[in-house]
């Protein structure tokens, strides 16, 4: 298990979070929310309505597990979907809830990555499925997550976001991360002809082989919790990455026009 952080660590390291989704394009200024257990009674989570590029520690709101807000502060519009994860969920430390436009608009679209066209997302998360849509900041939310609760540590919202269980803030960003650049793939592959899925066959092989490597990983993972953003990494530069955001672009634009 993940060393238990300070609150002031914990804090810093909500606040890299933001920064780091935000200049890699995976959050708006004010999208997304992200929460972290803060011992065994707490949580931290993100304000409502804030830049979440340019959060401070002090504007974190601090809660109970049931929701009482313990000082000052309004929490995100999701606190739902937070406190019926950690309910259901006590392993999990941190939720990370993102707003990846590739593979939000993959699931527009109609389009899951839970059976994903390259393997590398199965051993990092595992399978990530779509989530029926509901109406954001309302009870629907809870409800309409909880049955894959139990199998997944991520999934897509439909027309809304992704969502990373985890036991850091830093994995959960990271995941974040994959989840978008798997969607980018899929996003070429589709503009270029065919965006064949792995065999199902496949998908269960890669699946048992994440769960045989990775067992107790949830349990293993580094104390640090900060996320630290490269210089220039709000500007990807490869010939690789500006190839498939101009295809990304591309099918975006054309998916408005229908």
């Amino acid at each position: 298990m993940t060393a238990t952080l300070s609150e002031g660590a914990l804090r810093r390291a909500i606040c890299d979070a933001g920064r780091v989704l935000y200049d890699r394009g995976l959050i708006g200024p004010t999208d997304g929310n992200f929460s972290a257990r803060l011992g065994d009674r707490y949580l931290l989570c993100t304000p409502s309505a804030t830049h979440k590029g340019e959060l401070r520690p002090e504007q974190l709101v601090k809660l109970t597990l049931d929701g009482r807000v313990v000082g000052d502060g309004k929490p995100s519009s999701e606190l739902k979907m937070h406190l019926a994860i950690y309910k259901l969920r006590p392993e999990v430390r941190t939720i990370v809830h993102a707003h990846p436009p590739c593979a939000v608009g993959l699931t527009v679209a109609g389009v899951s990555l839970e059976v994903p066209v390259v393997p590398e997302i199965l051993f990092a998360l595992g399978a990530v499925p779509n989530v029926p849509y509901s109406s954001p900041t309302t009870s629907d939310v809870p409800e309409a997550i909880a049955p894959i609760l139990r199998r997944c540590d991520a999934f897509m919202m439909t027309r809304h976001g992704s969502v990373v269980l985890s036991d850091s803030l830093k994995d959960g960003v990271m995941k974040t991360e994959i989840i978008e650049h798997t969607a980018k793939i899929t996003l070429a592959a589709k503009i270029a002809g065919n965006a064949s899925p792995l065999p199902s066959s496949e998908v269960q092989k890669l699946l048992k082989l994440a769960q045989r490597d990775q067992v107790g990983a949830m349990g293993e993972r580094p104390a640090s919790e900060t996320v630290v953003a490269s210089p220039g990494s709000a500007k990807r530069t490869s010939e690789e990455e500006q190839l498939v955001e101009a295809i990304a672009k591309q099918v975006i634009a054309a998916l408005g026009k229908r």
